[in-house]
């Protein structure tokens, strides 16, 4: 009989503690994805307020929209973006042939540790290389050459926290360091200008007589209206401010 009881009192904690354990579950399942929508929206902010403790101060906007969390969709933004005469279809009709593909043999990465970007450098004779990553401009020189070495990113088709994207291009300021490295070598670039353009202004791809990196993607977030443009020296020739 005692023993009966025994048995009886453990399938009784047993049962609780199933019912507790069933409970906390169930208060989990609806507690995670409201966690999601109150923490998500302000991840990106976060996220660069702890890289950059001991480079910037800590009076930056400390929130994002959370109507803004969602991207417009990939056909829309294209169709948009990719217009007759913008600086991305300027290379039209230039005949470029890419034989080999230089940049991507050698693992090629940009990155902008400031900002939480990086991402790999692709090469393509058109725009839609930028589904890949990053995008080098094809008719503009390549990294550590005298010359004006593009590459060009999409601005919200990818969304923090992923790097591989030009979501916090805008974040940039003049001072800051841009690294492209693959398996030859590593460049630094200094920014020393940020500037908006329209999105037809082709003068930003053009050849120049300095060793330069301009960056390019869409502004405002979540349209195609303008560009945005960041440009940068090499940092053997250029002095950090």
């Amino acid at each position: 009989m005692q023993l009966f009881r025994k048995f009886s009192r453990i399938g009784e904690e047993m049962k609780k503690t199933i019912q507790i354990l069933t409970t906390l579950f169930l208060i989990l399942l609806v507690l995670i994805p409201i966690s999601f929508f109150i923490i998500y929206p302000q991840y990106n902010d976060i996220a660069l307020r702890k890289n950059s403790l001991n480079i910037y101060s800590l009076a930056k906007d400390t929130t994002i929209n959370l109507l803004t969390t969602l991207s417009p969709t990939k056909d829309k933004f294209l169709k948009e973006e990719f217009v007759e005469g913008s600086i991305e279809e300027s290379i039209k009709g230039a005949n470029i042939v890419l034989d080999k593909k230089i940049l991507e043999e050698l693992n090629t990465t940009l990155s902008i540790p400031n900002v939480l970007i990086e991402g790999n450098v692709f090469q393509g004779i058109d725009a839609y290389t930028m589904d890949r990553g990053f995008w080098h401009f094809p008719s503009s020189t390549y990294p550590g050459h005298k010359g004006n070495f593009v590459v060009i990113g999409h601005r919200f088709m990818n969304l923090p926290p992923a790097k591989d994207t030009f979501y916090n291009l805008d974040k940039v300021t003049v001072g800051d360091e841009i690294k492209v490295k693959h398996t030859e070598g590593e460049y630094t670039y200094i920014v020393t200008e940020t500037k908006i353009v329209e999105a037809n202004d082709i003068s930003v791809v053009k050849e120049s007589d300095d060793y330069r990196l301009t960056l390019i993607t869409c502004t405002p977030l979540w349209t195609s209206e303008k560009r945005l443009v960041v440009i940068a020296k090499l940092d053997k020739l250029y002095q950090k401010v």
